[in-house]
């Protein structure tokens, strides 16, 4: 009789909510009767918390359905669940504090309830043990503050909701830290709360003793999404699941045209054209690890705590990992972890690639070469000799080529030119990682290499400066401007024009301007007349050609000088387009190609190295390079094998035979002992054509007999 009376109070509480909000002053006492009831039940309730009662559960939701209507009578409805909350949230049953959460949400979302005082309920709640309400709030906490920041953000709440989760990060129940880690996390991707104040509360998880939010902290540094992955991979089959244009096209050819057909071209094309904008689609995202206040002391704190960490092997590496990225992209002295890397140096340890990866990560120019000489002999002694296979020997040199292009003096000469060496190995990709390493040092330092490893100098070699530790290589201009055309002042122009006028009136020459390309070649014209003019230079004598060095040497000092006036003086007059800016860079990179005489490289020679675009991070593929696969073994051929065969139908006949029928001749054959059928092998040998022409004869002979 209880459930029919509580199914009863149900279905009158909804069909009074009905009314209620069709007109709310009609019904009025109906709605306090059900308000009276409400404050008797909850004082009983709270003699039992631990129970469920369904009467008080229905009556909450009912009135927070119709909390904008009675807004004076409900005024202190939300303090009073609010209270329960907290006083009994540990003891509440869970189905009873989640109907009491969800009548809380449902006056917020009607404007009851200010958000500060919701949210900040939610995060205490985040220490019960109830997993589908940490989920739910989660996903409030979330969409709340969204929507709060929808058309602006709220500085002033933002602020206070901040603080709040600043301090539930330090909380001692683990479950809510990390739950507020997560909130925290999930608003910086979402470009809510992506600010400086936000990332340096995250970094504090970092040195937390709780290895989840440690390891959540650092994956959020170095940049580890696995929801976008699962995103891409979903979006990337649902369109493959669509034909693409080709088939629907031919379709259309052969059959008859109809409205179908034509939507599902029209689709299609459609995804096609999206799917083309999302490859193209460059996605610039500003890495958490730049707004970063004090990165020399965050990662001093991370080294302190990884030389006497426990965890296992996976969190070391992970704090290692964010260690070497705050060094890199921050340019910090941190000597102390180069030592730290050297026990993990050798062939046999464990994810050493990743190692590696660490140690070229953490490499800039700014690190002395002496802290960097024994990670390159460990690397040159463990990796690069000929006891290793010829995979980790590339890998070594690969390593040492990422290490040289971001600190190029951490290398010696002696130990550069044995590496060098290796350039006529017997393996291929040994070879082909030796000449990267060549390759690199022809670009930024050709004197580091032997006299025949260097090439032909080309324009980019002709500018490098010799390479010093701390060396300040700032520019007062932009290089490349120089390609650009000098514009005249306002000043200029205006003189020009009155001093042409002045000539025309006189009646005498005028002076035209030319630009710095016809100076140019009228230049080399003249200076070509002189040349043939002149007598031949007798130059047998040694110092008629040290004469002659000495004036080439100063007509390049010249000319050098004046590329560098003229383009100082146009970077500080002028603001460059984007189109100019094309031009600097094609400019720069054409200097890589040509050689310093004016020749151009051949066909082959003309494809840069990628190193050239290199950025801050290091790759895991460039050290795992290899330019020719291996072999594989007895057992990886198997395991292809195998995987080949997967999903694949059994050899033999596609014909569904009836299993009642019995053996073949040929079947019953494989069975029998070879002599039993040694006279039918011998039948089948090749006969020759005496044998052959005897056999056809006999065979017309019978023939003929039985005609």
């Amino acid at each position: 009789m209880k459930q029919k009376s509580n199914n009863k109070l149900a279905f009158r509480l909804g069909q009074l909510q009905n009314f209620i909000k069709r007109d709310s002053s009609s019904y009025y006492d109906e709605f306090y009767m059900q308000f009276t009831h409400f404050q008797s039940l909850l004082q009983a309730f709270k003699l039992k918390p631990q129970e469920y009662d369904e009467d008080l559960a229905d009556l909450t939701m009912f009135l927070a359905q119709v909390s904008s209507h009675f807004k004076e009578d409900l005024e202190n409805l939300p303090s009073q669940l609010m209270d329960l909350l907290r006083e009994y949230s540990t003891v509440l049953e869970p189905s009873m504090r989640m109907s009491l959460c969800k009548a809380l949400i449902l006056m917020r979302n009607r404007g009851i309830l200010a958000p500060v005082d919701l949210i900040k309920l939610c995060f205490e709640l985040l220490r019960c043990s109830d997993k589908i309400l940490r989920k739910q709030l989660h996903i409030y906490i979330i969409s709340d503050i969204k929507k709060l920041n929808m058309k602006h953000k709220n500085a002033k709440l933002n602020s206070v909701f901040q603080n709040f989760m600043f301090q539930m990060l330090s909380d001692g129940n683990a479950t809510a830290a990390k739950m507020s880690l997560d909130v925290m996390i999930e608003l910086y991707r979402r470009n809510i709360w992506k600010e400086a104040k936000c990332v340096n509360a995250i970094v504090t998880a970092c040195f937390s003793k709780v290895n989840k939010i440690l390891v959540a902290a650092c994956q959020f540094f170095l940049g580890t999404d696995k929801e976008e992955e699962d995103e891409k991979s979903d979006s990337s089959d649902s369109e493959d699941d669509t034909p693409t244009v080709k088939e629907v096209m031919a379709a259309n050819k052969v059959n008859k045209k109809s409205r179908k057909r034509m939507k599902i071209l029209k689709r299609t094309k459609q995804v096609l054209k999206k799917s083309k904008k999302r490859k193209n689609k460059e996605l610039f995202d500003f890495s958490a690890v730049h707004l970063l206040n004090d990165p020399q002391g965050i990662a001093e704190k991370l080294l302190k705590k990884l030389e006497t960490m426990n965890e296992r092997y996976e969190i070391k590496m992970l704090v290692m990992d964010l260690i070497s990225r705050l060094v890199g992209v921050h340019q910090l002295i941190l000597l102390n972890f180069y030592p730290l890397l050297l026990r993990y140096l050798k062939p046999h340890q464990r994810d050493v690639t990743k190692i590696l990866l660490f140690a070229a990560q953490a490499a800039h120019e700014y690190v002395p070469p002496d802290v960097m000489e024994p990670v390159m002999r460990s690397i040159a002694n463990n990796f690069i000799t000929e006891r290793n296979s010829p995979e980790v020997m590339t890998v070594g040199l690969n390593a040492m080529r990422e290490i040289c292009a971001r600190c190029p003096l951490a290398i010696e000469q002696d130990l550069l030119q044995d590496l060098v060496q290796y350039k006529k190995f017997k393996n291929k990709n040994v070879q082909m990682a030796a000449n990267s390493l060549i390759q690199l040092f022809r670009r930024i330092n050709p004197q580091m290499l032997q006299r025949k490893f260097r090439n032909k100098p080309t324009e980019a070699t002709k500018e490098l400066n010799p390479m010093e530790y701390g060396a300040l290589n700032a520019k007062s201009y932009i290089p490349g401007c120089e390609v650009l055309t000098v514009e005249p002042s306002k000043e200029e122009v205006q003189d020009s024009i009155k001093e042409e006028e002045a000539n025309d009136s006189d009646g005498s020459w005028v002076n035209v301007s030319h630009s710095d390309d016809d100076i140019a070649s009228v230049s080399d014209e003249s200076s070509d007349e002189a040349d043939e003019d002149d007598e031949p230079i007798n130059v047998s004598d040694t110092s008629d050609k040290q004469q002659i060095k000495l004036e080439k040497t100063e007509h390049d000092k010249e000319s050098k000088e004046n590329a560098m006036e003229k383009a100082m003086v146009i970077s500080q007059t002028r603001i460059l387009s984007q189109e100019e800016f094309r031009k600097l860079k094609a400019a720069q990179l054409a200097k890589e190609v040509k050689f310093a005489k004016g020749h151009k490289r051949k066909a082959e020679e003309t494809k840069l190295e990628e190193d050239t675009q290199r950025g801050e991070l290091v790759s895991l593929k460039d050290i795992e390079k290899l330019h020719k696969k291996p072999k594989l073994d007895k057992e990886e051929r198997l395991a292809s094998i195998k995987e080949g065969r997967e999903g694949r139908e059994k050899f033999g006949s596609k014909k569904k035979k009836n299993p009642n029928t019995g053996k073949t001749q040929k079947q019953h054959n494989r069975n029998k002992a070879f002599n039993m059928i040694k006279h039918k092998v011998r039948s089948k040998q090749k006969r020759s054509f005496k044998d052959k022409q005897i056999a056809l004869r006999n065979a017309l002979l019978k023939r003929r007999r039985k005609k």
